[in-house]
């Protein structure tokens, strides 16, 4: 399968910020190679789907309003390249390495174990063309509030699972059964994948849905809902969860861009929800409110 690969050399202060807005217009991760250098430019490079037409002048666009907003100053350039599944694992082989995400999580890719201490838990992942690692800063904070969640017995329901980690987290920390769902039929399959490489597949169902559309609701309600997409996404799904989330329950949420995190406070309140707590990382937050 080919890829659209997207290259942008920007002013160095400049690349988390560009990551972030690479992750917002819908690439699943971005890796900043600081030995890949023009001048005093670095490179951000991330993958996009090629029937994701007219991204590039979407990214030239929002670079010269956050230019001209004074966000970072300096010369910058974008580039377009194809790329093919191989090239990708090529890359996360180069890129991925076992990292601790959380209190108690590590992440290992399928290539390369750790050594975890006695008390802590390997998530396995597999990578495939589902574009995800669990090293994203939202993944990570979804993780931490599942640990502070999670109660042995329950009821969870992932939205977005792309590799299915955030899935995997909620099993291994005592969930009875988790649904998970994408809309993704690769992430779909890649997610069951790793499921399989946690030993996990005896209490998590995957399958493809456009947020909870092919999820049965009614009185077998989910004691905790995570979902890790997008802001719009978030605000789209917040109505109709109370049919799938029982009286205090929980839902978490990120995936939510800092300048967007006004609309999802307006939004919980709109539908009934009680805001809990929220975290912010290197410009993301994630959230966590009860249903009344």
């Amino acid at each position: 399968m080919k890829w659209k690969k997207i290259d942008l050399f920007v002013p160095g202060e400049a690349t988390e910020l560009v990551a972030l807005l690479l992750c917002e217009y819908g690439s699943n991760g971005s890796i900043i190679d600081e030995e890949k250098s023009h001048g005093a430019c670095v490179c951000v490079t991330a993958y996009f789907p090629v029937e994701q037409e007219h991204i590039i002048c979407r990214l030239k666009e929002k670079l010269k309003e956050l230019e001209t907003r004074g966000d970072f100053k300096g010369a910058w350039n974008i580039s377009e390249s194809q790329s093919d599944d191989s090239s990708w694992l090529y890359t996360w082989q180069k890129y991925f390495h076992p990292k601790k995400i959380s209190n108690r999580f590590w992440v290992e890719p399928a290539w390369e174990k750790v050594k975890p201490g006695k008390d802590d838990m390997v998530i396995t992942i597999e990578p495939g063309v589902s574009f995800g690692s669990g090293l994203h800063d939202t993944t990570s904070l979804c993780i931490s509030y599942l640990e502070k969640t999670i109660k042995n017995g329950d009821k969870v329901f992932d939205i977005g699972t792309g590799t299915g980690i955030l899935a995997i987290a909620a099993a291994k920390l005592g969930a009875a059964h988790v649904t998970a769902v994408d809309l993704d039929e690769k992430s779909v399959v890649q997610a069951a994948v790793n499921i399989e490489l946690n030993n996990m597949a005896a209490y998590i169902n995957v399958s493809c849905s456009d947020l909870l559309n092919s999820v049965v609701h009614g009185t077998d309600k989910a004691d905790v809902i995570v979902a890790n997409i997008v802001s719009d996404a978030i605000i789209s799904l917040l109505p109709a969860l109370p049919n799938y989330l029982r009286d205090g329950g929980i839902f978490i949420a990120s995936g939510i861009i800092d300048d967007r995190i006004e609309d999802i406070r307006r939004a919980a309140d709109e539908n009934g929800f009680i805001w809990i707590d929220e975290q912010l990382r290197n410009g993301w937050y994630a959230v966590r409110m009860r249903w009344m």
